[in-house]
């Protein structure tokens, strides 16, 4: 038995007229504040600084998108961002307690270059042996090879 797949989940439904109820309730709510400032202050100076920019930011709340989503999606977001604090961390702690802080002797620069000279012959000393057990093996693999050619020609 087959079951029909919901499609398009993601777009709202047009409930009144060809806003959504979302879009229609931030610009009845725009439209209130706009008419309240209108009455309060009627056409002057005051209207226009104050009742223009909140109907052009509640047009722009209600159809604008960012990202293909809605800009009201992005309100709470963007209220979180301004209230959270910030906190920018570039540099784990570190312990002072163990840091040598002053001016370097040059005991601690020998000891330094000691340290990477030992680290150096090390890496050579293994690499030297790698090399002779490299030519032993190869040996090894020769002197098969002529035995089995001196067996085959028997």
């Amino acid at each position: 038995m087959q079951y029909p797949v919901p499609q398009f989940i993601d777009i709202e439904d047009k409930i009144i007229g060809p806003f959504t109820l979302k879009q229609f309730g931030f610009f009845f709510g725009g439209g209130i504040l706009v008419v309240v400032i209108f009455k309060i202050f009627q056409f002057g100076i005051v209207f226009i600084l104050l009742g223009v920019p909140i109907a052009l930011l509640t047009l722009f709340i209600s159809f604008g998108k960012f990202n293909g989503k809605p800009m009201y999606e992005g309100i709470p977001i963007f209220i979180k961002f301004l209230s959270a604090p910030k906190v920018m961390i570039f540099q784990k702690e570190r312990n002072v307690d163990n840091l040598n802080i002053g001016p370097i002797t040059i005991e601690q620069i020998q000891a330094v270059t000691n340290k990477q000279q030992a680290a150096s012959m090390q890496v050579e000393s293994a690499q030297s042996q790698l090399k002779r057990l490299s030519r032993l093996l190869d040996q090894k693999s020769t002197e098969e090879e002529e035995i089995i050619n001196k067996n085959n020609e028997r």
